[in-house]
């Protein structure tokens, strides 16, 4: 179809072929015979270009807050003028969802940020092409859908204390026997790094310890369940802990209102862990279930931070993760009896935590 340019040009070549006819006045044939040379050649142009192939890149899965990229990438013979725009859900953001570009052979990419927990989809695409002289254009659309897994935030633990129990009561050591280096995954803790061998290096790649697997592994029960409104939060708190947990060397299995993982281990696990969480909508778990569990994460409507129950204690996820603004700051026995937490790291399972948990925020595994 024509563009408002080609409208206006098409316009000016009718308005002088009527006053060439009218006139007599031979000198308008030249703005009339270049105006419709222009309109046929731009036409053409379209035409033969025919609609690009389109191939839609976009990362498995991330975790929210993040930015992820999404690449488009066309063939296109010859290249073309085009607006190319990109819709996502909404739980998805996109600044700049309509890019003015050449389409080519060459990427067009555009930086989404991951606003929510959850399955989040991107798609369609509209391509709007143009000839050179901008007079035609062709709208083209890809009934693109592509997923993205977008997993809970992870947060630092810096109080784990509670957590650092559970070590003491199954008294495992927490981490296998060494076994090799191997080079760096996506997913491995960055506390694994063998710094001095990854410096010898030449491309500087990172090579990690890599150690027997224990099959004696402790497991740990995590059970996780909200009111409405309170399933992001608890999500949030149940990623940190069973991330904290599994880096700790336990066996984690992990229990949600309709849905259920086995204990295990491993990065494919964690994604196993991380995707369920993603899922997950609020409810609550039977019973039974509940009073298996070795650790408890819970969001109440009526209170304002969530809460977390390991063995006989109850303390809020903002006590565990160090920030004010979301705890009470104080810490509940089983008889209901409030006392003063006591801020401390003494039980923490490894205090090189700072390294680990940003690698937590980048990875979680390979997605099965």
């Amino acid at each position: 179809m024509l563009t408002r340019r080609g409208w206006a040009l098409a316009a000016v070549a009718v308005g002088a072929f009527l006053m060439a006819a009218w006139f007599s006045a031979r000198s308008l044939n030249a703005v009339v015979g270049p105006a419709l040379v222009a309109l046929a050649a731009g036409w053409l142009q379209v035409r033969r270009a025919g609609q690009p192939e389109l191939r839609t890149e976009t990362p498995d899965y991330g975790f929210a807050g993040e930015t992820a990229t999404v690449s488009l990438d066309f063939d296109a013979t010859p290249p073309l003028a085009a607006t190319v725009r990109l819709d996502a859900g909404d739980g998805l953001e996109i600044a700049d969802a309509e890019v003015e570009t050449t389409v080519a052979d060459e990427s067009v990419t555009f930086d989404v940020t991951l606003r929510d927990r959850g399955f989040q989809s991107v798609g369609p695409v509209e391509v709007v092409a143009e000839d050179v002289l901008g007079v035609w254009e062709e709208t083209y659309t890809y009934p693109v859908a592509r997923e993205i897994v977008v997993f809970p935030e992870i947060h630092r633990l810096n109080d784990a204390s509670d957590l650092a129990a559970l070590h003491q009561r199954f008294g495992v050591g927490g981490r296998d026997r060494f076994d090799q280096l191997r080079e760096y995954e996506r997913g491995d803790p960055l506390r694994d790094v063998h710094w001095k061998s990854s410096a010898k290096r030449p491309n500087e790649d990172l090579v990690v310890m890599e150690f027997e697997a224990n099959e004696e592994r402790e497991q740990v029960e995590l059970l996780a369940e909200a009111d409405s409104g309170r399933m992001d939060d608890v999500a949030e708190a149940a990623a940190s802990i069973l991330s904290y947990l599994l880096d700790a060397g336990f066996a984690v299995g992990l229990t949600v209102p309709g849905g259920r993982v086995e204990p295990g281990a491993g990065p494919d696990h964690r994604t196993d862990l991380l995707t369920l969480l993603a899922r997950t909508n609020p409810g609550t778990v039977g019973e039974r279930r509940r009073e298996g569990a070795d650790v408890l994460v819970q969001g109440r409507t009526d209170e304002d931070d969530v809460r977390v129950t390991v063995g006989d204690r109850t303390v809020t996820f903002g006590q565990l993760s160090g920030d004010a603004d979301r705890s009470g700051g104080s810490t509940t026995d089983a008889d209901g009896r409030t006392a003063l937490a006591d801020g401390g790291r003494g039980g923490d399972l490894d205090g090189d935590r700072d390294g680990a948990f940003d690698d937590y925020r980048r990875a979680g595994g390979e997605r099965r």
